[in-house]
């Protein structure tokens, strides 16, 4: 088994693929605008023709690659390419404008690079693990499991919770279109239509509600070319050993924060590096240098945000819950190719299984070997005019959505997810629950019922003491208490007024 894992993820293929989506990773990272989510979707059409292995390989190579790539324009142009670049700006853009955008750039690099790796190695022990205990699962555990992180989506995504819930309850919605799971006796807000009965296509969803949006935003600076900083010229940036020896416990500290926030649902880079900056602010010795140009401050943002990678794969692989948004896109696409993520994963296919590990690794090490020897490149790429790259971007997306089905109808509803999503981003509801909800309904629908069916009633199910009562109270719990938390906040507010 262990020759057959090498032989999918080292082959010349495989590795191709790999380094391909590092690569677009890093480019949509790297470009304001642009995000790793929208270059996941890009190529979700392309992955439904590949086997799972070659799917898996470019999926995962655009994931390490496109968390990594804000780190250049944080730096150099001081607008992070990512939300999870976003601390990279608070001593990324300062130690720039005093001439050390070169240094900064290399410190991001190997922090991306060792908070990747310890990330790589808690999925490849705690995955398999948490997999054999979700074995032990029934249908009321999963729903627990399912319900507990569209809960958790809704209360941590940015925006507020109204907000959340609103998105979230859309995403559901929409997931309730076509054949009622389970006994298919019904069509469901099918309007008589043909085409609603299989339901909205997920990859269709994801574009129009998330990708095709984000184009629309940069419309109006198609013609702006931004002034980057100079990066020295060399042929490999690495860092001196005395760097990395005197900033050891911030990597450490920064991948431990990484990976948990990783594995909470809805929190994804950006939470993670600003949780972590603080953490080692706190923890310095000279916190008055943070925000000046701290040499520690990029280290611990960029290990954190690059750490949540694997922590986010751990439930996506495990529980079939995924970590943030672009592991939940990225779950659309291991779906659609009949991949069953969950803790069967590990049994029933253990080679695609380890397969998956084994191309985190990789990944991360391109990813670092491709940032070391083209910081100087991905710079030119930032002036490049979005003029000549949305346009492109589009045609990508809407070409891929028409390939789904040869289908002119999925090109009509995607047009209104684009609507929707583009009215919803604007106001400040956040998507990321809206894809959970689309994602997840399914599972939450199924497993409900199946619970309902074997314990007899809802009744029955919750007043059972079970991993899934307490998962469901937890679910419960959440919003409720920040619900009162931030009633109680808002009357001190009105007390201080008077």
């Amino acid at each position: 088994m262990f020759v057959e894992v090498l032989q999918n993820v080292l082959n010349p293929s495989s590795l191709l693929l790999i380094l391909t989506g590092v690569v677009l990773g890093n480019i949509f990272g790297a470009i304001p605008g642009l995000n790793t989510p929208i270059a996941i979707a890009l190529v979700l059409p392309i992955t439904m023709i590949m086997d799972p292995v070659p799917s898996v390989c470019i999926l995962m190579g655009i994931y390490m690659g496109g968390v990594s790539g804000g780190l250049i324009s944080a730096v150099l142009l001081k607008i992070p390419g990512t939300a999870a670049a976003v601390a990279t700006v608070f001593d990324g853009y300062p130690m720039a404008e005093r001439g050390e955008g070169t240094r900064a750039l290399t410190i991001g690099a190997f922090a991306s690079f060792f908070g990747g790796i310890f990330s790589s190695v808690m999925l490849l022990i705690l995955a398999p693990l948490l997999s054999k205990i979700a074995l032990t699962f029934g249908p009321w555990e999963y729903f627990g499991a399912s319900i507990l992180a569209l809960s958790l989506v809704t209360v941590l995504a940015k925006g507020n919770m109204i907000k959340g819930c609103i998105s979230l309850g859309i995403g559901l919605l929409a997931c309730c279109v076509g054949q009622s799971p389970i006994d298919g006796v019904a069509y469901r807000y099918s309007f008589g239509s043909m085409y609603l009965r299989n339901g909205f296509a997920l990859v269709a969803v994801v574009i129009g509600v998330f990708a095709l949006p984000e184009i629309i935003n940069n419309a109006a600076r198609l013609k702006e070319i931004p002034v980057v900083n100079k990066v020295e010229k060399k042929f490999f940036h690495m860092l001196d050993f005395q760097s990395i020896k005197k900033n050891i416990r911030t990597l450490l500290r920064s991948s431990v924060i990484g990976t948990v926030i990783g594995i909470l649902p809805g929190l994804g880079g950006g939470p993670a590096a600003l949780v972590s900056y603080a953490a080692a602010k706190k923890a310095s010795k000279t916190p008055e240098e943070f925000g000046k140009g701290c040499e520690e401050g990029v280290f611990a943002s960029e290990t954190a945000n690059n750490a949540t990678t694997g922590g986010a794969l751990i439930p996506l692989l495990s529980l079939s819950v995924p970590g943030d948004t672009a592991t939940a896109v990225m779950m659309g696409a291991l779906v659609v190719q009949g991949i069953a993520l969950g803790p069967k994963l590990s049994i029933d296919q253990p080679v695609l299984f380890r397969t998956i590990i084994l191309a985190v690794f990789v990944a991360n090490i391109f990813m670092f070997l491709y940032q070391a020897s083209t910081l100087g490149l991905m710079a030119k790429i930032l002036q490049v005019p979005k003029m000549y790259l949305m346009p492109y971007i589009a045609v990508f997306c809407i070409t891929g959505i028409f390939c789904l089905n040869s289908n002119a109808f999925d090109l009509y509803y995607t047009m209104g997810f684009l609507v929707l999503g583009y009215i919803l981003d604007k106001n400040g509801y956040p998507i990321a629950p809206l894809i959970l909800g689309m994602i997840l309904g399914k599972n939450v629908e199924e497993n409900l019922r199946r619970a309902i069916v074997y314990y007899e009633s809802f009744g029955k199910c919750v007043f059972r003491m079970s991993v899934g009562t307490v998962l469901f109270a937890i679910a419960v719990a959440v919003p409720v208490i920040v619900l009162v938390k931030e009633a109680r906040r808002i009357q001190k507010e009105k007390m201080t007024r008077r």
